[in-house]
């Protein structure tokens, strides 16, 4: 169950009197429910959604359920990589989840938090293992942490009720999962109902999972290829059976090399998650505009 806030918790955290947060929900500005007594109550997730949208800052975080620190400073992205990267090596998971949430609560967009931070913190930790100055397990201990922390993240958003479904898986022997993660938590920043089918997931089962839900979006990681011949068959294989239902097929990642690139079939390539971000906003704007039973398949990108 979601946890409940008093309109009393939420104004302090915001450093606001009640009487404005109160007048803010009769505005509508937030959606509150009852209590069995009577007592509005207002779910952290809306209130994080309402401290965002309209770029309140946060002067208590722990009442609203979040890790933070005192720190301003802390809430600016310059410098956050480097210092993620010590708190990952360090395996000081409480840091790490400090600097991720301070930048949520000062309404950095969740896009920007994983290509200039945990993206570029993970290449620095690779980088290093490369020449010795940290050891495998740093780095697998590194990715279990960042998991942890995304995991607590999406728990904060706002559950989406576009009608818009998602989904999204990484390939067989692929067991990398935190760009897939991250992708799972801007789609739903940007609306979209999301499925994550999980990692190492063959293709026919992919292919399965399209026929079954027929989304409008499936978005893939590839952080590895074990057989590029049977990986580029298997992927076209999962393209045609998503166009024939008019399901944009989404895809990115480190091992896709120009290449391989080449000889795909997809609706979109994306190199960050700000790219997946702009992409999902514009299919999302086509999608509410010509229903779907209506749209024309679509072309590769």
């Amino acid at each position: 169950m979601d946890q409940l806030l008093s309109p009393k918790q939420v104004a302090a955290a915001i450093g606001v009197s009640e009487s404005s947060l109160k007048r803010w929900c009769d505005q509508g500005l937030l959606t509150t429910v009852k209590t069995a007594g009577g007592h509005r109550r207002i779910p952290v997730q809306e209130a994080l959604r309402f401290v965002r949208e309209q770029n309140h800052a946060v002067v208590e975080p722990r009442l609203l359920a979040m890790p933070g620190t005192d720190n301003r400073k802390a809430r600016r992205i310059e410098n956050c990589a480097e210092r993620l990267v010590e708190g990952l090596l360090t395996n000081n998971e409480q840091a790490c989840r400090a600097i991720v949430f301070d930048l949520f609560l000062a309404a950095q967009p969740v896009s920007q938090i994983f290509d200039e931070v945990i993206a570029v913190a993970f290449r620095t930790i690779g980088e290093k293992w490369e020449c010795n100055e940290a050891d495998i397990y740093q780095e697998r201990c590194s990715c279990q942490i960042a998991l942890r922390v995304l995991h607590e993240l999406r728990s904060k958003q706002t559950p989406p009720n576009s009608g818009l479904v998602a989904l999204g898986a990484t390939v067989e022997g692929d067991q990398y999962s935190l760009p897939v993660t991250m992708s799972e938590i801007v789609l739903r920043a940007v609306g979209w109902e999301t499925r994550l089918l999980g990692s190492s997931i063959p293709f026919d089962s992919m292919v399965a999972a399209i026929q079954q839900h027929k989304p409008e979006m499936f978005w893939l990681s590839v952080s590895f290829v074990p057989d590029e011949s049977a990986f580029i068959a298997g992927f076209n294989r999962l393209f045609e059976a998503a166009s024939k239902i008019n399901t944009a097929v989404v895809v990115g990642g480190r091992a896709l090399t120009t290449e391989i690139r080449t000889r795909l079939r997809y609706s979109a390539f994306c190199d960050t998650m700000r790219h997946l971000e702009e992409f999902a906003k514009t299919l999302r704007r086509q999608t509410e505009v010509v229903p779907k039973k209506t749209r024309k398949p679509r072309k590769n990108a």
